[in-house]
């Protein structure tokens, strides 16, 4: 099915789904009484379908990506956790405290959720860090052992405890207070559903995992500190994936942290003996794979990643692709170049390489024998201490020397959100459709 239809459809679904469910749960109310128990419903259905996401569903994640799943998902649990408290207010306004003892797990669950979503806020975004009071909240968290990124990781699964407090409530409501039978089998079978996929996700999956280990084989550093691992599965060959996806690595070694996180491919998926990652030291986590040796056992979770749809149109050859990459943000174009070389796409391919110096140039030997492989591959590397921040100026300028035309290609943005969001707007200035502008973040 066309992918951008079936994104309507996803939407479309999220959107009617708390509808459907008043329906067959406020079939007996009329329409004034109904108002507040509706805001509830939609909260309540929302705030799990929070949790569904956050389980990293492969079917949605196919269409969406999850970079782009991800930041949806911080968006409506804003959005719920404010219809929650307008839930609550109105009933409260309405009905006083008539139904106290039904709405205290629903109290516990709205407390947890802004709690936890004020924490994630302030810790694991930059949302409102230009604002003097979130400044003064982060310096004064940065006291705490919690405002850690990898902490307030764990900080966050502690959401599917207010998910059941918020279950217990509604499940209350509406057996006990209402007796309404049908509805809560509809709103149980509903937290069984999101609690199942989230339990498979943090339990089920990786057990599963461990059973199909991988093994480093060999590691060579590039410049930039960033550092090249390769990958042997233990068992059989390596998954199905598509080039410029990435996977979600878990190492099983007392050196190193036993947190997974994503990395990129940068091999091909013909490769079904190995796979391999580009790895760039930003601190913490990453700055222990310096040391990585051969022999380390992990596991690989995956294949995730949005681009990888961008080369099934490639075969016409009066399509250009254009890629844009910002520092570390060149390992899925790797993936994609490496695809490309193996199936001999005849298409113009061209890659923007900002760096900040020429110290951080790495993949020499790797993008010299892409350019041997592949029919027509301009490489442009930029460097932004001799020619400056990347511009509208500039990018017309490299792509008039490569003789691409803006409406003729398909561009690939991958890197810092300064720079992918620079790129975009620029490219927007000469009417390149949105549909033709696909693009990766990490900020996972």
């Amino acid at each position: 099915m066309n992918r951008k239809l079936m994104r309507m459809l996803i939407v479309v679904a999220y959107i009617l789904l708390p509808v459907l469910i008043a329906a067959v749960s406020l079939r007996n109310r009329n329409f004034l009484s109904a108002g507040p128990p509706f805001l509830g419903i939609v909260s309540y259905t929302w705030l799990l379908m929070g949790v569904i996401i956050a389980s990293r569903p492969r079917f949605i994640e196919h269409y969406f990506s999850l970079d782009k799943l991800n930041r949806f998902h911080a968006i409506m649990a804003i959005i719920a956790l404010a219809i929650g408290v307008t839930h609550k207010l109105w009933v409260t306004a309405l009905w006083g405290w008539a139904y106290r003892f039904s709405t205290i797990f629903g109290d516990l669950a709205i407390t947890f959720f802004l709690t936890i979503a004020v924490l994630s806020a302030l810790i694991m975004t930059n949302w409102f860090g230009r604002k003097k009071i979130v400044k003064t909240a982060k310096t004064t968290l940065k006291k705490y052992p919690i405002a850690n990124y990898e902490k307030m990781k764990v900080v966050h699964n502690f959401n599917i405890l207010a998910a059941a407090f918020l279950a217990i409530h509604v499940l209350t409501m509406t057996v006990i207070v209402q007796e309404d039978y049908l509805a809560a089998a509809i709103f149980g079978g509903y937290f069984a559903l999101a609690f199942s996929l989230y339990a498979n996700h943090k339990f089920i999956k990786p057990a599963r995992l461990k059973k199909n280990l991988f093994t480093v084989t060999a590691t060579k550093p590039e410049k930039g500190n960033v550092l090249e691992v390769h990958l042997k599965p233990d068992n059989g060959e390596v998954f199905p994936y598509q080039a410029g996806q990435f996977i979600f690595l878990r190492l099983y070694d007392a050196q190193y942290s036993s947190e997974e996180h994503p990395f990129s491919l940068i091999s091909a998926p013909q490769d079904r003996d190995e796979v391999a990652l580009a790895i760039k030291d930003s601190g913490d986590y990453t700055h222990q794979f310096q040391t990585l040796q051969p022999g380390v056992k992990a596991s690989l979770e995956g294949p995730y990643g949005g681009m990888w749809h961008v080369q099934e149109g490639m075969h016409d050859k009066a399509v250009s692709m254009v890629m844009f990459a910002g520092g570390i943000g060149i390992t899925p174009m790797l993936g994609v170049l490496e695809n490309s070389a193996r199936l001999q796409f005849p298409n113009r391919m061209v890659l923007v390489w900002s760096l900040k110096n020429q110290d951080e140039y790495g993949f020499s030997e790797k993008l010299q024998a892409l350019k041997e492989k592949l029919p027509d591959f301009r490489l442009v590397p930029f460097f932004a201490n001799e020619s400056g921040f990347l511009d509208e100026g500039k990018i017309e300028k490299i792509l008039q020397d490569n003789e691409i035309r803006f409406e003729a290609a398909e561009y690939l943005l991958c890197g810092p959100p300064p720079f992918m969001n620079a790129v975009e707007a620029a490219l927007l200035k000469k009417d390149v459709s949105k549909d033709c502008i696909h693009y990766e973040t990490f900020g996972l």
